[in-house]
């Protein structure tokens, strides 16, 4: 896939590989020689590096997405992404913010990136320095992300408030029973 071919593609909905952690639906915002931006509904922009898409795919049927060019006041306010011209440069403008390297499966990365050359990307992830080779990012994103810790908080609390695993509810419905048989 070329730019030239990748930029007549610019605002339509599109699916970066068939399947797998990697594989994500969203819309095209630019097309870079060695990678490109695609706004993932809830989950902000990602960065997919060329060298790792294995396939684009366009659903031909859905023209939801084609619209009539509006007039320049009614056109929409485009949501702010990195607009430079290699991915090395992404990189360099995601530091020191919280990042996630590549979507899913056992080479998910998240923490703070600290340093990136063209040898290696260096993250703080919890306790550790983790060094990353740049061959190995298939894409990246930034920003806040609420952590499962959190969310598993946020169950037990709501756990504390009502009955606890359910065990109360059926304490109190034994002793209806009991009440019951007398």
């Amino acid at each position: 896939m070329d730019k030239e071919s990748l930029s007549l593609l610019i605002g339509r909905t599109v699916r970066i590989n068939r399947g797998g952690p990697e594989s994500k639906k969203g819309k095209l915002f630019s097309a870079k020689d060695d990678h490109i931006v695609v706004e993932i509904e809830n989950e902000g922009m990602l960065y997919y590096k060329m060298d790792h898409i294995k396939s684009l795919t366009l659903d031909a049927r859905d023209v939801s997405d084609i619209t009539e060019v509006a007039p320049i006041e009614e056109q929409p306010v485009l949501p702010k992404y990195i607009d430079v011209e290699n991915f090395y440069s992404v990189m360099e403008n995601m530091k020191y913010r919280w990042v996630q390297i590549n979507r899913g499966g056992p080479e998910k990365t998240e923490g703070v990136l600290v340093d990136t050359t063209v040898d290696q990307i260096s993250m703080v992830v919890g306790n550790e320095v983790v060094h990353i080779l740049p061959f190995h990012v298939r894409n990246v994103s930034y920003g806040v992300k609420k952590n499962d810790q959190d969310n598993n908080k946020d169950k037990q609390d709501g756990n504390k408030d009502g009955n606890k695993d359910g065990k109360d509810g059926n304490k109190d419905a034994k002793d209806g029973n009991k009440d019951s048989k007398k």
